[in-house]
């Protein structure tokens, strides 16, 4: 049974986490670091940390991906490193340890970055999707290796990150079972665009607006 690192940290990576469990052997599952919640400051654990405790996986929740965390990431022998929204870029010194596969959430080259599920709903996209991609040292830029698309008008971001994360557990397992016959794409990086994380000023609306504009804020 092939050998998985696990890198993600909300719902949409544990849904990534939850399919590849029950095919693949999970020998290291790193997430970021507990965090304060809510008004009473609640330390709170993510939810892909909950799931591996559940499951007795072994857990990492390093504060940077630094400091010897390469070694310890190789001296788990994983065939694969798979990355769903973990939340830290990765360092060459770990991509070199195996083949990295993020599932990022857009139709790659467009929204590469922090924020695409938003950025889709900001800009009135009727296509979103997920792509599988092989990662390299620039940040989303790495070949694809397969897609799953849906329609999205319409929808919220919220809706949208539940439709992406069943999608994106799917996308994961047929990637991993058929990583040997697949021929990776070139991103044509002429049409990409990038996004930064979200912020809050972004939902701003002024009546000056298209409905339209402001409707999709």
């Amino acid at each position: 049974m092939k050998k998985i690192v696990f890198m993600g940290t909300p719902d949409y990576a544990l849904s990534v986490l939850k399919a590849l469990c029950e095919h693949f052997e999970i020998v290291g599952v790193f997430t970021q670091p507990d965090k304060p919640v809510g008004r009473k400051a609640v330390l709170s654990s993510p939810p892909v940390k909950e799931f591996a405790l559940s499951k007795g996986f072994a857990i990492f929740q390093p504060q940077n991906l630094k400091n010897g965390v390469a070694a310890q990431i190789a001296l788990l022998k994983p065939d694969f490193i798979v990355v769903a929204a973990y939340g830290q870029i990765l360092g060459e010194d770990i991509l070199s340890i195996a083949p990295c596969i993020n599932l990022h959430a857009s139709i790659l080259p467009e929204f590469r970055g922090a924020s695409p599920v938003q950025q889709m709903v900001l800009n009135g996209k009727k296509l979103g999707g997920i792509t599988a991609m092989k990662m390299g040292v620039g940040l989303d830029d790495g070949d694809m290796l397969g897609f799953e698309v849906c329609d999205i008008e319409g929808k919220s971001s919220s809706e949208l990150f539940s439709i992406f994360a069943a999608m994106a557990g799917k996308l994961a397992l047929k990637t991993l079972e058929n990583y040997e016959k697949i021929n990776p794409i070139a991103q044509f990086s002429a049409l990409s665009s990038k996004c930064k994380k979200i912020k809050k000023e972004e939902g701003q609306i002024s009546f000056d607006d298209e409905i339209s504009i402001i409707w999709r804020k």
